[in-house]
């Protein structure tokens, strides 16, 4: 019983931990992604003539050199990623070494120092090596951001180069025949000069929201919180009295979504968001997720969570009419409304449902 205690309190304490490298993580990627930008910028500044516009002579030089740079962003991402993903394996089998319980208190622990290293290893191997739905694994994705990186950023300072170069052509004539210059001409211009393109260029790397970087921290998330948890989860199927998996929602939670059915549903008796082992845990649910688990002890589940098996379903209709909309988009919830769902189409696309309840 203390055992199992210090543990559940061992978990929490490396759930904040997980939650502080998770933000510094995204922290210095970030850092990564606006140091090349600012490179680029550099460099785009740098090839620009007394007039202030890259001219098309200049302009493989510069591709060369921003693929450059990107490389060198690829280089210092996948470094940190690797940090990364070491770190929060060994935070997910932590709460089961001595080192974690002795931290809040216990005194013994189901794991010693050698075989929650080799956890933590297996689980970091596991995240590389696994194959995703869409056929990828992790270094396919990583060399998908490189080249959307790269194609996103040469195709912008290529286009407005040889656009911009063309249009002050134009413009000139305008401006010798005593004309005014069109405003789409113009516009063509400024987009060509190298302190607008520069920003253009830059905020496709650095720019927090979109672009290179929210694709990047998309998967750097993804993975180092799948590390943790593969390795939390293997750590804890060693301990005694183990009885399952809790699946829980973050305090972030953004808005209702498959998680809010996930956490809550009682398919096997073991209580709300409880799934007997890895292979029934349907976590994560998606890329990107916040939600986490928990191990659930035996003396943990009641006769009330035995009694309280349910289908999914069931589950579904014990949720709010807003979480339904967030689980199954509001066409599906509106078939569920009419009793046309079935447990098969949940996670269904809607052009397959909608072609078997139409």
């Amino acid at each position: 019983m203390r055992e199992a205690a210090a543990i559940r309190r061992a978990s929490r304490q490396a759930r904040v931990a997980m939650q502080a490298l998770d933000q510094a993580s995204a922290e210095e990627l970030l850092q990564i992604h606006q140091d090349a930008a600012a490179e680029v910028r550099a460099r785009i500044a740098a090839a620009a003539d007394a007039g202030g516009l890259v001219q098309v002579a200049q302009l493989r030089n510069l591709l060369r050199q921003i693929e450059d740079v990107i490389d060198t962003l690829a280089q210092r991402r996948d470094e940190l990623l690797a940090s990364r993903l070491d770190d929060a394996a060994r935070l997910g089998a932590r709460p089961f070494t001595l080192q974690g319980v002795a931290a809040v208190g216990g005194g013994t622990a189901p794991l010693d120092s050698a075989m929650a290293d080799q956890i933590a290893t297996s689980a970091v191997n596991f995240v590389r090596s696994l194959r995703e739905a869409d056929g990828l694994v992790l270094s396919d994705r990583l060399w998908r951001l490189n080249r959307g990186a790269r194609e996103a950023v040469t195709r912008v300072v290529e286009q407005a180069v040889v656009q911009g170069t063309s249009a002050t052509q134009a413009a000139q004539q305008f401006i010798l025949r005593g004309e005014q210059v069109p405003g789409d001409i113009a516009a063509r211009v400024m987009r060509g000069r190298a302190s607008e393109l520069a920003q253009a260029a830059g905020d496709l790397l650095g720019d927090r929201n979109r672009g290179a970087f929210a694709q990047a921290e998309r998967v750097m998330r993804t993975e180092i919180n799948r590390a943790h948890g593969e390795a939390y989860m293997a750590a804890a199927v060693q301990t005694p009295g183990f009885a399952g998996f809790r699946y829980l929602l973050s305090p972030a939670h953004p808005a209702p979504d498959i998680c809010d059915l996930l956490s809550t549903q009682n398919l096997h008796g073991l209580g709300p968001g409880v799934y007997p082992s890895r292979e029934e845990t349907p976590w994560p649910a998606h890329p990107n997720t916040l939600s986490f688990l928990v191990m659930v002890f035996a003396d943990e589940i009641t006769d009330q969570d035995r009694a309280g098996k349910e289908t999914p379903l069931q589950a579904l209709g014990r949720l709010t009419a807003e979480q339904r909309d967030g689980v199954l988009g509001k066409t599906k919830a509106s078939y569920f409304d009419q009793g046309l769902l079935r447990t098969g189409m949940i996670r269904s696309p809607l052009r397959a449902v909608r072609g078997r309840v139409e």
